[in-house]
């Protein structure tokens, strides 16, 4: 499997949510970066040219030490049961749009670096942040 970057969009005015029991949180002010990639698998047919299969993900990068707006330590993020998002994106028309993800899945998280998430639904949002 061949895994590609395909498009990097960077994001403005990032805040970064937590939800513990019923309550949402701000968490982190940051400047995030939505990387989008793909992922492509050539299958083989016995005796005939092989095809692709492909898949597409978004990842979203939080700048590196996002600025916190309280301490966050491991006790802290296990009480955690989701993270959302909210960004402005620039569209290729010039124009900002606030773009919400909810329910983002933690991929890595370095209290003193990057904070990496996984896009639930990717596909969905895939297709639409390739046209902006």
């Amino acid at each position: 499997m061949i895994k590609r970057l395909i498009k990097t969009i960077y994001c403005e005015r990032g805040e970064l949510f937590c939800i513990i029991g019923s309550n949402r949180f701000l968490l982190a002010r940051c400047e995030p970066k939505l990387e989008i990639y793909e992922h492509s698998t050539s299958i083989p047919i016995l005796g005939k040219t092989s095809y692709g299969v492909k898949k597409f993900n978004a990842v979203l990068v939080l700048c590196e030490e996002p600025e916190l707006t309280r301490a966050v330590d491991e006790e802290y993020l296990k009480k955690i049961s989701r993270f959302e998002l909210t960004a402005d994106i620039q569209r290729t028309d010039g124009i900002f749009e606030n773009v919400s993800f909810d329910n983002i899945l933690p991929v890595e998280i370095y209290l003193d670096g990057d904070w990496t998430f996984e896009i639930n639904g990717s596909s969905e949002i895939v297709k639409r942040m390739l046209k902006m």
